[in-house]
């Protein structure tokens, strides 16, 4: 499922707009120094696959900015089997430079936006144990814990699925 709805933040000069195959480097980019990276994408191909897999099938927006640089990343579906069949924000990254700046912030609002637009009454995304500054986030943006499970990849961490009404 394709969501083509592009969004502008003019106080940050940000534009989400949809990802695009020729940029994959530059999203690579957004998760270097990012616990995300750290844990999960630092070794092998991983990383280029999820981001392949996702801009190949509509679900990949960049925040870029006036520049036209990608500062931001994030991948969304409209129903995710690991959050019960949840809309589910799938991967969220902002370049390590910009963190701060509210830009996690405006990708989220996005994600809940498109997900609230297509008539959903809630969405969810996954955050993990090593990741406190995310769940803080999440947390504030009014996200709650639905559930936890062990993380498969990394044992003995847990991943929490968040979810939110819209």
């Amino acid at each position: 499922m394709s969501y083509h709805r592009e969004a502008q933040y003019t106080a940050n000069m940000i534009e989400i707009k949809k990802a695009e195959l020729s940029e994959i480097e530059s999203y690579k980019r957004i998760f270097e120094n990012s616990p995300l990276y750290n844990h999960y994408f630092k070794k092998g191909d991983l990383l280029e696959k999820v981001l392949t897999d996702a801009i190949k099938a509509g679900e990949g927006y960049a925040a870029v900015n006036r520049n036209g640089e990608a500062v931001g990343y994030m991948s969304m579906k409209a129903s995710d089997p690991t959050v019960d069949g949840l809309p589910c924000l799938t991967l969220l990254g902002v370049k390590d430079t910009q963190r701060g700046r509210g830009i996690g912030q405006m990708l989220i609002a996005f994600y809940v936006g498109v997900m609230s637009g297509l008539g959903f009454g809630e969405c969810a995304l996954i955050v993990n144990d090593w990741n406190p500054r995310a769940r803080k986030l999440y947390d504030s943006l009014g996200f709650k814990l639905r559930r936890s499970f062990e993380d498969v990849v990394i044992g003995g961490w847990m991943n929490h699925i968040l979810v939110k009404k819209l």
